[in-house]
């Protein structure tokens, strides 16, 4: 039941995060601090199926270290921001926002592509289903913010 109710505070944080559409790093940087806390509900929830039987230990570990890797990049990525916005103010030049896309797109997307990859072999639905979901919409809004949706859209489907 906390996992559940977990689950529902984070989709409602993301859904009040969405409310106001983003175009801006401190939209990313505020999502982007947010990935961490679903990729480890992500690292709880597999454990919870491996603790249930629906997934072998093989199968746990790809996807539980998928998460913590997926985890740790979101931290990078969020420090990356920060830095440029204590290095620009709020003012960040173009093409330090395209180095920062650079990065959010080769390790953050990359990292969650590769756990979506790992998850294909499990065919679970329910709370894990929800995290996933919001992470998903969490790394859209974040590459929306950087007017390339699209593009990491793509990757994902």
């Amino acid at each position: 039941m906390k996992k559940i109710l977990t689950c529902l505070l984070l989709i409602y944080s993301l859904v009040m995060l969405t409310a106001c559409p983003a175009k801006s790093i401190e939209k990313a940087k505020s999502s982007s601090a947010k990935l961490a806390t679903y990729a480890n509900a992500g690292v709880d929830l597999t454990r919870d199926l491996f603790r249930s039987n629906f997934i072998n230990l093989a199968t746990k570990d790809k996807i539980a270290d998928g998460f913590i890797v997926l985890a740790k990049a979101g931290q990078a990525f969020d420090l990356a921001v920060a830095n440029a916005e204590k290095q620009y103010g709020p003012d960040v030049p173009k093409d330090v926002i395209g180095q920062l896309f650079g990065t959010f797109n080769a390790e953050v997307v990359a990292k969650f592509v590769t756990v979506l990859a790992a998850l294909k072999l499990t065919n679970v639905s329910g709370n894990f289903g929800a995290i996933i979901e919001t992470i998903k919409t969490a790394v859209l809004l974040i590459a929306g913010a950087f007017g390339k949706r699209s593009i990491v859209a793509a990757q994902l489907a």
